[in-house]
């Protein structure tokens, strides 16, 4: 019989680990308890006008329930998923390790990671996966561990879940504490499995960690840094969010956006676009920083706000369409609506930047009429509704759409043409588009060369 040998490819910034503390002779104690039950529990706190708090919390129901409850640092992701684990760790770590040992959350977020995930991002060294510090070291906690350990979820309605409601009392005091507790995430000695495995892992793995090894050594750009801000700053002050860096990368590859819309709005969160400051440092090139029909810089804003008097519109605004949020009275989001909001303003965007191309590129500064503009941005409007239809039709064979009906009738009913002698699923019918009425023209307030964008 042949004996596999598994070869794993070491990488830079492999995490700390503990030394074994020299073995010392202690007092004669009386042997602690066989099995334990800690009950976890991690939430987030966000007072007005302050940053998001993240804490975890346990009760222990063997030693006269006792618990404990530590605020997460800053510097962590602050989300429940990531509480959820530093509760696991700080009820690991609470207990001996001959201790047989019984955690029940509320939610199967380290259940399911420790059981069913564990393997795959061992095999793949954690390459690509965030807060991969918090969760590897309760893997390594665990693996220290010398007697069982079992994870159970707590039922609605059952003493279990009562004590899983204790818990999360007592972290939502520890959040908000006015210090953070600082967490050693340093591993246990040979618990870690350095590096990635060879065999079994894909082309995309291996590149996405020498992608990460690489990333490590950039400095962030300082334009990128004053848009993220600008973005994150008009989130909180309209939708009330508050959003990571994270949060507003993934909000441009939203499915609602087209491919060249959301390469627009990308391009200008890395200011990327060749405007404005970019030519000012071009030698005979600095006039093409200004725009030809005000004289001022021809920045973003500058187009998308100035020009074509956007009202009630901030550039943060626009850049973070996709992480807008809208919700009913109960408190639930409101899909349709949400989707309409992130169309609109990504098309309307965009179409902005093409016409101002279109002034500057082909026209020689000369401006589109208001007919033209309206024209052109209705045409891209409907569009995006016939595909919409298009996309929520039903294949013959019976499979599933590619864009869920309900949701296509949520986002463009009360837009459309002549609604009223439509039926209730207009998906099959030929002629619907989205009518002026819904979107009313404004007068736009022009100037003798400027125009639109």
């Amino acid at each position: 019989m042949r004996r596999t040998v598994r070869v794993r490819v070491h990488r830079v910034g492999e995490p700390k680990e503990r030394p074994d503390l020299p073995a010392r002779r202690r007092a004669r104690q009386m042997p602690g308890p066989e099995k334990v039950t800690v009950y976890i529990a991690g939430t987030i706190h966000t007072p007005s006008s302050k940053k998001t708090t993240a804490a975890a919390g346990i009760v222990t129901e063997s030693d006269g329930g006792r618990s404990a409850g530590k605020c997460i640092l800053s510097v962590d992701e602050q989300s429940q998923y990531v509480a959820e684990f530093f509760a696991a760790l700080e009820a690991t770590r609470s207990v001996g390790k001959e201790t047989a040992l019984t955690i029940v959350s509320a939610q199967p977020y380290v259940r399911d990671a420790m059981n069913k995930k564990l393997w795959r991002w061992e095999n793949e060294g954690w390459a690509g996966l965030p807060h991969r510090g918090i969760l590897r070291c309760v893997a390594a906690e665990l693996k220290a561990r010398k007697a069982p350990t079992f994870f159970k979820v707590a039922l609605p309605g059952t003493l279990e879940r009562t004590m899983c409601r204790q818990a999360a009392g007592i972290e939502k005091r520890a959040a908000r504490a006015p210090t953070p507790t600082a967490w050693d995430l340093t591993l246990p000695l040979h618990t870690a499995l350095p590096g990635m495995s060879l065999a079994g892992n894909r082309q995309k793995i291996f590149y996405r960690s020498i992608r990460e090894e690489k990333t490590k050594k950039l400095t962030p750009r300082a334009s990128t840094v004053k848009k993220l801000e600008v973005v994150r700053t008009a989130a909180y002050e309209i939708f009330d969010r508050r959003v990571s860096d994270t949060d507003i990368w993934r909000s441009v590859y939203t499915k609602d956006f087209l491919p060249r819309a959301a390469q627009f709005l990308l391009k200008n969160l890395h200011n990327a676009h060749k405007i404005g400051t970019y030519w000012t440092h071009i030698p005979e090139c600095e006039d093409l920083a200004i725009c030809q029909g005000c004289e001022d810089l021809e920045n973003l804003e500058h187009i998308l706000l100035e020009e074509s008097h956007w009202p009630e519109v901030t550039l943060g605004t626009i850049l973070g369409c996709g992480l807008a949020e809208f919700r009913d009275d109960r408190g639930k989001i409101k899909p349709g609506t949400q989707r309409l909001y992130r169309i609109l303003m990504s098309e309307s965007a965009y179409q902005i930047w093409r016409l101002r191309n279109e002034r500057v590129i082909e026209r020689d500064g000369e401006p589109a009429s208001d007919d033209e503009i309206m024209n052109k941005w209705k045409f891209a409007v409907n569009q995006r509704l016939q595909m919409d239809k298009l996309l929520a039709n039903r294949p013959r064979k019976g499979e599933r759409p590619a864009l869920v009906p309900l949701l296509v009738l949520e986002t463009w009913s009360g837009t459309l043409d002549n609604e009223r002698c439509l039926p209730t699923d207009w998906l099959r019918e030929p002629k619907v588009l989205v009518g002026s009425r819904a979107f009313p023209q404004t007068p736009a307030r022009r100037q003798n060369s400027r125009g639109i964008g």
